[in-house]
């Protein structure tokens, strides 16, 4: 992920993952709340799948090595596995700069980087696939950082899956938008 403002990449895709269950199957139509996402607008596989059907990116996913929004997949991949790797990258949710919320993609990346990297004691930044002063690739220092918490700390398990149901039924049940015909939940 490129920060905001910045030319190069400085940071993964960093996925937040989190998960909350629900009644799911017991006489009940709600499902798991299972959120995996990466912090840019889309995961670097999406290049890949764009890549292989010969599509153009579309504007806002990813930059150049001069920090221009490029539609040019060959070029922001290669720049990922090439010379110049860390050159332009992926934007973070949001896009480029301030506008449309950037910022709080990149500071969601940077947020798992802390977690993930600096907290662990793992790599963080540019630093997580290190190279030899002649460039060849050493080994990656990739953290990770998990967490959970306990709901009957906070209240009855069965009273927040029964509240869970309700909220994914208001969800569910909300005016959808024209041309619409349901609104999905994360883990359905």
């Amino acid at each position: 992920v490129v920060p905001t403002f910045a030319r190069n990449a400085m940071l993964g895709t960093n996925p937040i993952s989190v998960a909350a269950p629900a009644k799911a199957g017991q006489d009940s139509e709600s499902w798991p709340f299972v959120l995996d996402m990466a912090t840019s607008t889309v995961p670097r596989g999406k290049l890949e799948v764009y890549h292989r059907l010969e599509k153009p990116l579309p504007l806002g996913w990813a930059t150049d090595e001069t920090g221009a929004p490029t539609a040019d997949t060959d070029r922001v991949l290669e720049n990922f596995r090439g010379k110049t790797q860390g050159s332009g990258g992926l934007l973070p949710l949001g896009g480029a700069g301030e506008l449309l919320g950037g910022h709080k993609g990149y500071g969601l990346s940077l947020l798992v980087d802390i977690l993930c990297g600096v907290l662990s004691g793992a790599a963080y930044a540019d630093l997580v696939y290190p190279k030899t002063a002649d460039g060849k690739p050493l080994p990656s220092n990739i953290g990770h950082c998990f967490g959970a918490l306990r709901i009957d700390t906070f209240r009855p398990v069965e009273a927040f899956k029964a509240d869970m149901d309700d909220l994914q039924r208001r969800l569910k049940e909300a005016p959808k938008a024209e041309g619409q015909e349901r609104i999905y939940v994360h883990g359905e």
